[in-house]
């Protein structure tokens, strides 16, 4: 039997993801056919043509005309709105987005004219290493992704995000009803015209890969779709829907609708193991990790897997890839040292939920497995996707790699740990490190003492000096409005941000009150009150802190960032979610102090973020 893994839109259309590739590896190690297929770069490649972006305007000016005489007709009024059916709100808010466009500087001919090549500049060494031409290029390709989404307003996709239609819940009959309505999701007739069974045949069983909620409607339609034209087991995955397996476990009607099954936690051994029995070697509830509905029409839950020894592990297999698709001139390839998180005690994080206790590889094995990529793909680029890994370790990584002669550059999520000394980081450099992301979060204190992060703060500015003095590049994620953080540590927190010498670039983000994290049990303490469910398949709360909503938490955060980039305007790279990808490579080329001091003569004119 054979089984493919796909991964769905939206994720970062730039490098391969890992989840697909990993498996596939693990199934070879393990005497089973397996390949995988990413249905995301894909899909951006087809949104990113002249035909898609006329097409949508069209599309988009056709429905303005209709509706402003539905209007005109119904006497809709924008202070009304609350009082409007779901349908009704949808199309004023489209109305609304529209309008807004057609009004506003960007032609859609004109981005039609040139996406295709601004995609070709991206995915061109020369030119996509001209940060004049790549950032034009990037400008070029939203505004395209804004144009493609039009038709289907208030939803809309972008390449860092993909975000739903908000008159909308969550909640399984939304979720339900927009991966059956074309009106309200792109998704379906995408995938109407993209899934053909015999695209399909051969496959036994099909696992869709959902990480992020970003996918989840995209990949609900995606698997409603292979379950309706193939004769394979459609099974669920990755960290989202583990996420969510408490409201998944009582919903019998979702597993006649969307799939046959639902993996929950680590697939590296579930999944193996599911394929048995597909293929009838074992009985269904002898799968590990599983969630499905019995012949009876019951829901089952299964035994959970064995912990994952980490150097049991074969490497992931990126074998049948097109890596022309990836919108960037050269490849970064993922790599997993770790599972979990060494601390695991943030009280905001759930990164680690659905996942075992710590276990990492050893640094032999993590080395073996970087140079056979090296060697195997001729890429010479890594991410290290773990949530942390401790400075030791880092350490005897860095000096193997220097021992062996391997080179290659690679970046990480890191912590802020004490023990970053000066020798570690150069070390680091040396070995092909040139970027950390690390998990700054706040610059009071006390919040930090909150959010349980567990190092010393007092270091933390030296860690960053000290990184910058080897020639690493210090990009810093920061939550802004934590429970009971005061307008004066909001504002410390800002300025830390500021401080561009020493943060060269951002990730700021708002506190969630995450349903798997410690904090849902602390909200009393934390003076969160009014906390509402956001949905089956949400995996956060609304929520209120010191009189103020989530919505305008979120929005003051938004006008801080919007201001942000506008002063930082010239710069390359002063805030980023996704580009990640291409700052190591960018880094990679020119150096950190060459990024970081570049002035674009470009003037880029998005300045969004999610």
């Amino acid at each position: 039997m054979k089984t493919l893994f796909v991964l769905p839109p939206q994720w970062y259309p730039m490098s391969p993801y890992l989840s697909a590739a990993q498996l596939v590896g693990q199934f070879k190690k393990n005497g089973l056919s397996a390949a995988a297929r990413d249905l995301n770069v894909e899909f951006f490649n087809d949104m990113l043509k002249k035909d898609r972006v006329l097409d949508a305007a069209e599309k988009a000016k056709a429905f303005c005309d209709e509706f402003a005489l539905e209007i005109e007709k119904e006497g809709y009024r924008e202070e009304n709105f609350e009082q409007y059916s779901p349908m009704i709100k949808t199309k004023l808010m489209r109305y609304r987005a529209c309008t807004e466009f057609f009004e506003g500087d960007i032609d859609a001919c004109d981005v039609a004219e040139r996406v295709e090549d601004a995609v070709a500049a991206l995915k061109t060494r020369e030119r996509f290493y001209d940060p004049e031409q790549l950032f034009e290029a990037k400008d070029t390709v939203i505004d395209a992704l804004s144009i493609v989404s039009l038709p289907f307003q208030p939803s809309k996709i972008m390449l860092d995000n993909f975000i739903a239609n908000p008159v909308y819940s969550y909640d399984y009959e939304d979720i339900k009803l927009q991966c059956n309505d074309a009106s309200l999701n792109m998704f379906v007739d995408y995938f109407d015209k993209k899934i053909k069974a015999e695209d399909f045949e051969g496959y036994g069983m099909i696992g869709v890969s959902i990480c992020d909620l970003s996918q989840i409607i995209p990949g609900l339609t995606l698997a409603k779709y292979l379950k309706e034209r193939t004769n394979a087991h459609i099974t669920l995955g990755g960290n989202y829907i583990y996420k969510i397996r408490e409201s998944l476990k009582t919903m019998p009607e979702f597993f006649d609708i969307f799939c046959d099954s639902v993996q929950v936690g680590d697939g590296e051994i579930a999944a193996v193991r599911l394929a048995k029995a597909v293929m009838g070697e074992i009985p269904m509830n002898e799968a590990y990790s599983l969630i499905y509905k019995n012949g009876d029409g019951e829901i089952t839950v299964t035994e959970t897997a064995p912990l994952l020894d980490m150097d049991a592990l074969a490497p992931p297999c990126f074998d049948g890839y097109d890596f022309s698709q990836y919108l960037s001139a050269d490849i970064v390839l993922p790599v997993q040292l770790s599972k979990s998180c060494y601390w695991a005690k943030c009280t905001f994080c759930d990164f680690y939920t659905g996942q075992q206790c710590f276990d990492i590889k050893s640094v032999k094995h993590a080395v073996d497995e970087v140079e056979s990529l090296v060697n195997q793909y001729g890429f010479h680029h890594f991410i290290f996707v773990d949530e942390a890994v401790p400075p030791k370790y880092y350490n005897e990584l860095a000096l193997e790699i220097i021992r062996r002669g391997i080179k290659i550059n690679f970046y990480s999520f890191v912590r802020l740990e004490k023990t970053f000394t000066k020798e570690i980081l150069q070390n680091l450099y040396n070995a092909g490190a040139r970027s950390f992301i690390w998990g700054y979060e706040a610059e009071s204190e006390r919040i930090m003492k909150i959010l349980n992060k567990g190092i010393d703060c007092s270091q933390r500015k030296r860690i960053l000096e000290d990184a910058k003095s080897v020639g690493l590049f210090n990009h810093c994620t920061f939550l802004l409005g934590y429970p009971s953080e005061t307008p004066e540590e909001t504002e410390a927190t800002k300025n830390t941000i500021r401080n561009r010498a020493l943060v060269n670039c951002c990730t700021p983000s708002n506190f969630a009150l995450k349903k798997n994290a410690i904090m849902i049990k602390e909200t009393e303490d934390a003076g969160i009150k009014n906390v509402t469910d956001n949905g089956d398949f949400h995996i956060s709360c609304n929520y209120v802190i010191n009189g103020n909503s989530t919505k305008n938490i979120k929005k003051d955060r938004m006008e801080f960032q919007h201001n942000f980039l506008k002063d930082n305007a010239r710069s390359l790279w002063s805030l980023s979610f996704a580009d990640t990808d291409h700052i190591l490579l960018y880094l990679s080329k020119y150096g950190a102090d060459w990024v970081r001091d570049y002035k674009l003569k470009y003037k880029k004119h998005n300045f969004t973020g999610t």
